[in-house]
């Protein structure tokens, strides 16, 4: 049997996968994830079910299970079907964005290294997916292999239903980061408020707020900054510039963060032009930063995301 025929989901599984993807962009515009279970059938194929979630804390660009959860998970489904042939599969959602696998997802992937085989899917709300087999040993051989392969949803037609029980799940399960920290312009901002140092408290709408001296916080600064990090990434790639001007691009840029003292800045990718350009192609956008917290870089990919500004900015794009 083929690589691709080998692993299906019935369809009120893959329906469940999309309404806890539903759910949890519709609460909190984040990813959600979880386990499943691959277990194999007569037939030879194995069969994807079992879909749950798990306690995690998640953001708009990341999600993280908590570890005793999933050892509650393995062992529980381990001693159900009792089979040693049998896999679990790490999902999670990207929502609004496209189905890829992320630095991130990577890194979870490599976290699930066997003596065997390990699987990985990801999935957003228009039901594109990647559903991924890596081989991590064949036999007594050390042999690393991703494999991107089909996924056979068994349905006849859609039908997503978010459940009473399961929002009360989302609720008991699910958490978002919680942040408070000040800006440069003391701007001090925490779940949409905005703390000016005259003691004067104001609301915002993300998408409507505008990109001033005034009211510039970190968050809408990356916006602005990813998007001046994509043009120069676009133009090395693209030929438009060579590796000297690349360099003094990401030099004038970092200064500009230093200056503004931005918790960011872009890396420093070091080799000749042909070396810097073959990173670039393979890397997202927002993987050309360095943080000095995770936790606000978290917070500020999620903005990054799930608002739309117009132009001007800290960076005078």
């Amino acid at each position: 049997m083929n690589l691709e025929n080998m692993f299906y989901i019935p369809e009120n599984d893959w329906y469940k996968l999309q309404a806890w993807a539903k759910l949890a962009h519709d609460e909190d515009k984040n990813e959600i994830s979880g386990l499943m279970t691959a277990v194999p059938q007569e037939d030879g194929r194995f069969k994807i079910s079992d879909v749950e979630i798990l306690k995690q804390e998640n953001t708009g660009t990341n999600t993280e299970l908590d570890k005793d959860d999933v050892a509650e998970y393995t062992m529980k489904y381990g001693m159900k079907y009792n089979n040693p042939d049998m896999k679990f599969v790490w999902w999670h959602s990207h929502h609004t964005m496209g189905a890829f696998w992320s630095g991130t997802d990577e890194n979870e992937i490599n976290a699930w290294e066997n003596n065997s085989f390990s699987l990985a899917l990801v999935i957003n709300l228009k039901e594109e997916y990647k559903f991924r087999v890596s081989i991590w040993k064949a036999g007594s051989l050390p042999i690393e292999e991703h494999y991107d392969t089909n996924l056979t949803i068994e349905r006849k037609h859609p039908k997503v239903k978010i459940t009473d029980a399961m929002k009360k799940q989302y609720k008991e399960l699910c958490s978002s980061p919680q942040l408070n920290y000040r800006n440069v312009n003391g701007i001090s901002n925490h779940r949409g408020v905005v703390w000016h140092s005259n003691g004067n408290v104001s609301t915002y709408n993300n998408r409507q707020m505008a990109l001033n001296e005034q009211s510039l916080t970190v968050e809408n600064a990356f916006t602005q900054a990813l998007e001046k990090a994509e043009s120069i990434q676009d133009d090395m790639v693209s030929g438009t510039i060579k590796l000297k001007d690349y360099r003094l691009e990401v030099k004038s840029f970092n200064k500009t963060c230093k200056e503004k003292k931005m918790p960011f800045k872009l890396k420093i990718l070091k080799g000749n032009q042909h070396e810097i350009m073959s990173r670039l192609m393979t890397m997202m956008p927002n993987e050309l930063f360095d943080w000095d917290d995770n936790r606000i870089k978290d917070k500020c990919e999620t903005i990054a995301w799930n608002s739309q500004f117009g132009g001007g900015g800290w960076y005078g794009y």
